[in-house]
């Protein structure tokens, strides 16, 4: 009686998986990665902006440094406040531009980290698919056993 249910149960769920079903999961998959490939389109943009911005900026920066550097140096021969002003801005340009590169590298370590991450969930992922596909073969064995059973119990039977 156990294997009758089990091996129905297992026919009646080939039964209802249909072809609309499938065809709908896969269209949505579709949709579902449209929507992705545009979201993605869209902060490559944005980054590409904030890069352009960062880089615009950082140049300004320097022209600036470049600049008042010329303008104390050449006061800087003949007094001595602008000799001090002098190195407390070769100073200054010297801890803003390792300043920069902190930043730099936060963002690198924060960009390696995400793609950490992201591998992370595929494997996963992947590792989930492997189970169920595990199961899957292991619910096939069943239901061949089961058949095998069956048959075995009606020739006794």
């Amino acid at each position: 009686a156990v294997v009758s249910t089990q091996s129905t149960g297992v026919g009646r769920l080939g039964n209802k998986i249909n072809r609309n079903a499938h065809t709908r999961k896969i269209l949505d998959t579709v949709e579902r990665i449209k929507r992705q490939k545009e979201q993605i389109e869209k902060i490559l943009s944005d980054t590409r902006v904030v890069q352009k911005e960062i880089n615009a900026l950082n140049g300004k920066i320097e022209r600036s440094f470049i600049e008042t550097d010329e303008l104390i140096f050449r006061d800087a021969k003949h007094n001595d406040q602008c000799k001090q002003a002098y190195k407390l801005l070769a100073n200054l340009q010297s801890e803003f531009n390792a300043l920069v590169r902190a930043l730099d590298d936060i963002g690198t370590i924060n960009r390696e980290v995400r793609d950490l991450e992201d591998m992370l969930v595929r494997e996963s992922d992947r590792k989930v698919r492997e189970q169920i596909a595990k199961v899957e073969g292991d619910l096939t064995t069943v239901a061949t056993e089961n058949k095998k059973l069956a048959a075995v119990i009606e020739r006794k039977g």
